[in-house]
């Protein structure tokens, strides 16, 4: 039954949009009661929503609009309108003022105690707009909060000396605090990972933001011991042991959101150099609807996740985003009816209902061995982090052969690349002909700001001079970077996926089964409408989502 348009409960509107299944809401509403909790809260501690998507309700129900704060610059007499300790408790945030009118973000929108605290504050007329909770924690902390500078605590800690920085314990307040500034401007950026670089007279330090490095700022050489203990510190490493590799995990609350770190250090000529991944799970959307899938191609891959057994595969590079296709995936499977289990290296974010183990190759726990025992653990669903050997490839088809659905990723350029990668690793193709469903192929590609974005009028002259067919788009606006405060100068906010999709019908089986060459599965996969990457990636192009470099840098067409 659809909830009522004029007054929707949160859990009627969250399975009626489809966000959570009415499994997954009955275990929230038992969780509610056991512990007390509103029921938006107990869906969040059990990873069922986002908190953007709470804010979508409440907007809804509000009938507000939302609002993306995360990287709001506001001047600072508009702040003053709002008084710091104010804002940290109503989760408010002026945003806009015209005239007598003031438009403030706020968590909870239907908070009418807040509306008035806010109207006699201000003593202006309040207008308010949803935004998450954590997004606006996060930005009342970066925009009240009286900082120091990373410069200043350079400074600051310049003036322990040199002795004393070789010595620094996480006692140390400058340390602490540059290491804490660090880290805020990575999230608050959205960077992925954070490179500590020595070289021979100073320390870079480097965002991943987007897939690409940034140039970095410089810190004194003499900081680096100070930098580097702190930071094993955070990662439980042993800050006395310089000479061998190191990986810790940590966590941190930055925004009001717990971030998780995985921490990585090799020694160098010139010192540790130090990688930390930032694992921010209100970053991670799993809904394939938000990955970039083509309408079509998404709906033949959701047939696929309905499969009641056979292998399905997702391709591409390190870092081409094959970990939240496959996450997003597995999401879409009713874990309350199936058992679901992964093998992953390392496990990056915990789900809900599924049973996640890391592989430990010290202590004998690879691939193979975790799949081996998972198929005496009663599973339905299993996805195998990466296929590597072929006892993994083998143990694989064994499991498909005996009724589970298998996911798993491998290294290749496109998606037929896999069929002859897994014929090499041993497997039969009598047994991957009937067991292998659908092969994904994907890369990322950074995705145009929508705030600054402009017409390309140069576009449509270098699609021409491709070597290549333009798939049809109509009304085709591509656009070129131009660079704001939104995306920091860049001309691009985040990434977006180009996919290409491969789904293995009886023909297609035959001809693997009959060691047809790649050139016969290639045209067998364009007989039945199969796009390549390049032609998803220029569909994007014409609608304005990314730039013709960015798709020839990806897919190296």
């Amino acid at each position: 039954m659809a909830p009522s348009v004029a007054n929707p409960r949160l859990g009627d509107w969250l399975v009626h949009h489809g966000h959570v299944s009415p499994a997954q809401l009955d275990l929230a509403l038992r969780e509610q009661k056991r512990e007390g909790k509103l029921l938006g809260e107990a869906l969040l501690d059990l990873g069922f929503v986002t908190q953007d998507i709470l804010a979508q309700f409440l907007a809804r129900k509000s009938q507000t609009q939302t609002i993306e704060v995360r990287h709001l610059s506001i001047p600072r007499d508009l702040l003053d309108l709002i008084p710091e300790t104010t804002a940290r408790r109503l989760i408010a945030l002026p945003v806009e003022r015209d005239g007598n009118e003031l438009t403030v973000a706020i968590a909870d929108p239907l908070d009418v105690a807040a509306f008035d605290h806010l109207e006699q504050t201000t003593g202006l007329t309040v207008r308010l707009l949803a935004a998450p909770a954590g997004d606006l924690q996060e930005a009342i902390e970066r925009l009240y909060e009286s900082r120091q500078s990373v410069e200043e605590i350079v400074d600051e800690l310049l003036r322990l000396g040199t002795d004393r920085l070789a010595h620094t314990t996480e006692k140390d307040a400058p340390a602490i605090r540059l290491c804490d500034r660090i880290l805020q401007e990575a999230v608050q950026r959205g960077a992925s990972d954070i490179h500590v670089h020595p070289e021979e007279k100073v320390i870079r330090v480097r965002f991943r933001q987007d897939g690409l490095l940034d140039a970095g700022f410089l810190v004194p050489k003499p900081i680096q011991p100070a930098l580097v203990a702190r930071f094993k510190i955070l990662g439980g490493m042993d800050i006395a042991e310089s000479r061998r590799t190191q990986d810790g995990r940590g966590k941190v609350v930055i925004g009001g959101r717990e971030i998780g770190l995985r921490f990585s250090s090799l020694p160098t000529s010139f010192g540790e150099s130090l990688v930390l991944r930032i694992l921010d799970r209100s970053n991670l959307r799993l809904d394939l609807g938000s990955l970039g899938f083509d309408p079509v191609l998404e709906q033949r891959f959701r047939d696929l996740l309905k499969l009641p057994h056979g292998i399905v595969l997702v391709t591409g590079p390190t870092g081409s985003g094959k970990t939240t296709t496959l996450y997003s995936a597995l999401t879409q499977i009713d874990g309350t009816r199936h058992s679901i289990f992964t093998l992953e290296d390392p496990v990056e974010f915990q789900l809900p209902l599924i049973r996640q183990s890391q592989i430990n190759e010290t202590v004998g726990l690879t691939f193979a061995d975790g799949l081996r025992t998972l198929l005496r653990q009663d599973p339905d669903v299993i996805l195998v982090g990466e296929t590597r050997d072929t006892e993994t490839a083998q143990l694989m088809i064994r499991a498909a052969l005996t009724g589970h659905l298998v996911f798993s990723t491998l290294h290749t350029n496109d998606a037929l690349g896999a069929i002859p990668r897994l014929l090499d690793l041993g497997v039969p193709a009598y047994l991957l002909a009937p067991t292998l469903r659908g092969i994904l192929a994907q890369r990322l590609v950074r995705r145009l700001c929508r705030h600054c974005r402009q017409p390309d009028p140069e576009a449509p002259q270098r699609l021409a001079s491709l070597k290549t067919v333009i798939p049809p788009v109509a009304d085709p606006k591509p656009c070129r970077p131009v660079g704001c405060d939104h995306c920091h100068g860049s001309g691009f906010s985040g990434r977006v996926g180009i996919h290409e999709l491969v789904v293995i019908d009886a023909d297609f089986r035959s001809a693997i089964a009959a060691g047809e060459s790649a050139e016969i599965l290639a045209q067998y996969a364009r007989d039945r409408g199969f796009r390549t990457l390049l032609d998803d990636g220029l569909t994007k192009v014409l609608r304005g989502h990314t730039t013709l470099e960015e798709v020839i840098d990806s897919t190296g067409c």
